[in-house]
């Protein structure tokens, strides 16, 4: 049994997704550089999902399975944001990242990049929120102020001086940009999209001030036709590390709409409409089997994770957290087929409340579980664990909801607990949960903390909230 989700290491630039694309994101990859390769302005996209959802794992392969899967002929470049953002500014670093990639008989044109960039290796003024929020003539007022208190009231000189150094900046940045344009200017004519693109990881991870400069620098160094961006990021968190820069005042969307021209999101879903499956199943399935998982737990984890899945985003690195967390079980649970079942759905619903709904884990563990926790769980709701509405049969009934949600109301003992108008005429009652034991002559309540005092006292892998 193994402890961590299986992690391949990547070979960066030289593999794409081949024979391991467990999540399909083969299409998704096809689809990505079809783009990039039939458009010749210069673009930004965004790769946008929560944190764990498998961003820095689909860049990785794709920037390999951009020229060896998918047959493109463009120079891709990996930048680790994360990894970077002790600088101060990133375009050297940016410039660097680009030079260990150019073939070498761009040697030439790669050097007047890095001579240029050399001359723009210094903080980048606040330029783009000012053009981002005012007008160009409003903009150069607001940097006329700046200049007058940078220098602090000194002498005409100083403020002159101010101004010429703005003057060699703009004239650095025409270089840069005249050199970048020759870097990247197709071979052949009639060559359109992209011949450079950089992928740029892990940007929301950064502190704030240098995942703007990143943009920064992207809007007003790297703006040259055939040179493209692609951003993994949570577009959520970048939005807060523009609140964080600018204050609560400014419109945080918009600011990114100026930099960012388009997003494209993982799918959940994989395979053809005649055979489409769930992703996040997928990858269950994929760990229960990388890591060992007893079939006994594994049924009845896959059960019920699929109730869940469909009400709930659940990320993959959660996914890989709750069956991190059942290797950590006391090792009788793992060995024993002949547990209680139904203390084996509470030991899976115990670790998987821990992971993914924290703010719940007590509730639970203390069978103290209301009707909201369990339709915000599992989707039990009036609609789904009743047999019949008005006499009539719901079409909308779940048999495996209303069991779950029927267990709960076993544990708990409450009756408040009711989601039926004619408690009679529900399927299940205390008769029927002999899966908990039938010697089991304790207070249901404490079930809960008998499970969890039995095989998860030992070892936490995450601690709750």
């Amino acid at each position: 049994m193994k402890f961590l989700p299986p992690e391949p290491p990547v070979d960066l630039y030289n593999e794409g997704f081949g024979s391991s694309d467990i999540l399909g994101r083969k299409k998704t990859s096809k689809a990505l550089t079809n783009l990039l390769e039939r458009i010749d302005d210069p673009l930004v996209l965004a790769l946008n999902g929560e944190w764990g959802t498998g961003k820095s794992y689909f860049l990785k392969r794709w920037v390999g399975a951009h020229t060896i899967e998918n047959n493109s002929s463009s120079t891709v470049v990996y930048f680790d944001a994360f990894a970077n953002d002790y600088l101060s500014d990133p375009l050297p670093a940016l410039v660097s990242a680009l030079s260990e990639r150019v073939p070498s008989q761009k040697k030439v044109l790669i050097g007047n990049v890095m001579n240029a960039a050399i001359k723009l290796a210094k903080p980048l003024t606040r330029i783009g929120l000012a053009v981002a929020t005012t007008g160009m003539s409003e903009a150069a007022g607001a940097i006329s102020s700046t200049a007058i208190n940078a220098v602090g009231g000194e002498s005409a000189t100083a403020i002159e001086a101010f101004w010429k150094k703005e003057t060699g900046r703009r004239t650095a940045m025409e270089e840069f940009q005249k050199a970048l344009m020759a870097l990247a200017e197709p071979k052949h004519t009639d060559k359109t999209g992209s011949t450079l693109v950089f992928v740029i990881d892990e940007l929301d991870r950064c502190r704030p001030d240098y995942a703007l400069e990143v943009l920064e620098v992207i809007k007003h160094c790297f703006s040259v036709p055939h040179v493209h961006f692609v951003l993994g990021v949570n577009i959520s968190a970048l939005e807060n590390s523009v609140v964080a820069r600018y204050g609560e005042n400014i419109d945080a969307k918009s600011y990114l709409k100026k930099f960012i021209q388009v997003t494209l999101e993982l799918p959940s879903t994989i395979g053809d409409a005649h055979n489409r499956k769930q992703t996040s199943l997928e990858y269950l399935a994929h760990l229960i089997k990388e890591m060992g998982i007893p079939e006994h737990i594994a049924e009845p984890l896959k059960s019920r994770l699929q109730l869940v899945f469909a009400v709930n985003n659940i990320s993959l690195r959660e996914i890989g957290q709750i069956v991190s967390s059942l290797t950590l079980a006391n090792s009788d649970v793992l060995t024993n087929v002949n547990t209680y079942y139904g203390w084996i759905e509470l030991l899976i619903d115990l670790v998987i409340v821990k992971i993914a709904f924290p703010e719940m884990f007590g509730r639970f563990l203390n069978a103290n579980v209301t009707q909201k926790d369990l339709e915000t769980y599992i989707g039990a709701t009036s609609t789904t664990c009743r047999q019949r509405i008005e006499g009539e049969r719901n079409n909308d009934y779940s048999h495996a909801i209303d069991y779950a949600f029927s267990s709960w109301k076993f544990i708990t003992g409450n009756p408040r607990l009711s989601l039926d108008d004619n408690e009679e005429t529900r399927p299940w009652d205390g008769a029927n949960f002999s899966r908990f034991g039938s010697m089991y002559d304790e207070d249901n309540r404490n079930l809960p903390q008998t499970v969890h005092s039995l095989w998860l006292d030992y070892f936490s892998f995450y601690q709750t909230q």
